[in-house]
């Protein structure tokens, strides 16, 4: 893959497919059409004998929405053939969600040098304070707080960034309440996991620097995660 990267001149690499990893690309990666066209050689569609049709196009998505209460997503439907409404719940299995997404994490680790990544936490140093590096090196993240809006990130090895800001402003209370928890991998990602395409050290380097250099555009970009979700792996 590196070979082939330098031959077209493509300088954000080529990702390295993982089997039984989809590879969800950036829209404006100039490969994003060529990895589509890879993955359905990769993965094929079930042949029809196996597929369940019954249902196929029978309803159509109306709304969807979470139940706090409940712990239940809500899905409203409407069956085209009579044109009546019902609604389908499904019960969230966060942990067992949670666990698929650590395991196949692993998995995605395939696609990444010792080299690529011990380069990118020598870059990270020079970027961060002794103690941010300090901290990065021990735990996998560290904090810090944007000096235009005063909103608090934490950022994580292989896990999406956490924006919080102070729950109040009462100096003897320093709990924080998170506002939501951003992910954005700016090649791509490997779906159901928390692994970019590039190593996870040169993920957090172009989120730390998109915050520090364009903390709105940071915000648009970004999926932004409820706090209880799987995916952000909170």
């Amino acid at each position: 893959m590196d070979a082939y990267g330098d031959r077209i001149s493509e300088w954000q690499g080529v990702p390295v497919p993982v089997p039984e990893l989809r590879i969800q690309l950036s829209k404006d990666h100039p490969l994003a059409g060529k990895v589509r066209q890879a993955e359905r050689i990769l993965y094929p569609p079930e042949p029809a004998s196996r597929a369940c049709r019954d249902d196929e196009g029978r309803y159509a998505l109306v709304n969807q929405w979470f139940s706090y209460s409940r712990q239940h997503t809500v899905y409203l439907l409407r069956d085209q053939a009579t044109g009546r409404t019902r609604a389908v719940t499904e019960p969230v299995s966060a942990s067992m969600t949670r666990l698929k997404f650590a395991l196949q994490t692993l998995g995605a680790s395939a696609a990444w040098t010792l080299d690529a990544e011990a380069n990118a936490l020598t870059k990270l140093a020079g970027l961060l304070t002794a103690h941010q590096a300090r901290t990065y090196m021990l735990t996998g993240s560290f904090l810090e707080t944007s000096k235009r809006s005063r909103v608090t990130y934490l950022f994580r090895k292989l896990r999406p960034t956490v924006a919080m800001t102070p729950r109040n402003t009462n100096p003897l209370n320093d709990s924080m309440r998170c506002l939501a928890v951003l992910c954005l991998h700016p090649v791509g990602f490997y779906q159901d996991t928390w692994a970019g395409c590039m190593t996870p050290t040169d993920d957090v380097i172009a989120v730390l620097l998109l915050m520090r250099g364009d903390e709105p555009g940071f915000w648009r970009q970004a999926n932004q995660h409820d706090a209880w979700s799987p995916q952000a792996g909170l």
